[in-house]
């Protein structure tokens, strides 16, 4: 039976992958990405995916969890709920995922406990997790081009494979998952984010990319044909929406986000 399933679970072959990897490169949207990743892990073995992103981290902190973009194929609810309680923050996970850039077995906790390297508050968060666990997989911390970005991905199996048998395959199956994993951050990286905090129009959009362009209040007029009164009240909307107090705040907040800059058929988000 397992040499069965090791069998069923050899993934695609590299031809399909690079063949999936060129379809990733040229997505324009959020969502056909994560419907690529996840079909595409399906052959692999992998029945859920969990993927998160910020650009807020601070310390171990992920920043307002309104803009952290989260997908998973678990349900919101579940998801939510977990997040907000931040559960998460106090596992040995958690500080692997920080502190290092690849991929981990989720066997790894176990083995740090009996090697007696982990917190008391690290084995308290492991006993707890456990009881809900009932799946084996592997966490992947990706490489970031910002000291404030993180991106992470968490990868469960089948209930019926054990870790032991999905750590024995995985060498065989982990440069083709780690492209496909690699690449679709990458794409949710440079892709406007469809986070509760960034639903601007296009107006403000445009005016917000004028200002990052460093013109006048009178420049904006001449360009756009609006008042002055009309462009400050665009912008004062679009300080709201990003929930920040001055525009400057704003060009950073939607540059962080993607929403400045991109093709207009790029923005998930309309106003």
């Amino acid at each position: 039976m397992a040499e069965q399933n090791k069998s069923e679970n050899c993934g695609l072959p590299a031809s399909g992958v690079l063949d999936l990897l060129n379809r990733m490169a040229e997505a324009t949207e959020t969502e056909t990405v994560w419907t690529l990743l996840v079909d595409a892990m399906a052959p692999f073995g992998f029945e859920r995916v969990n993927y998160a992103l910020t650009r807020g981290l601070a310390g171990t902190s992920i920043g307002d969890p309104h803009d952290v973009y989260i997908r998973s194929t678990h349900s919101p609810e579940r998801v939510r709920a977990h997040h907000e309680t931040g559960h998460y923050l106090r596992t040995a996970e958690y500080r692997w995922v920080l502190e290092n850039v690849g991929a981990v077995s989720w066997g790894w906790v176990a083995q740090e406990r009996a090697a007696g390297r982990l917190s008391e508050s690290e084995c308290a968060a492991m006993d707890s997790m456990q009881a809900r666990r009932r799946r084996a997989g592997v966490s992947i911390s990706f490489a970031e081009g910002g000291r404030r970005y993180k991106g992470a991905m968490g990868l469960a199996a089948h209930e019926q494979e054990s870790q032991e048998a999905l750590d024995a395959r995985w060498p065989d199956i982990s440069a083709r998952v780690m492209a496909i994993c690699n690449m679709a951050h990458l794409k949710f990286s440079h892709l406007p984010l469809p986070v509760r905090s960034a639903c601007l129009n296009q107006r403000q959009r445009e005016l917000l990319e004028w200002v990052a362009d460093g013109k006048t209040m009178q420049d904006i007029q001449v360009l756009t044909g609006l008042s002055v009164s009309a462009i400050e009240k665009h912008l004062r909307k679009a300080r709201d929406a990003l929930g920040v107090e001055t525009t400057a705040q704003a060009v950073a907040k939607a540059a962080f986000l993607n929403l400045i800059f991109v093709a207009s058929d790029m923005t998930e988000t309309k106003g």
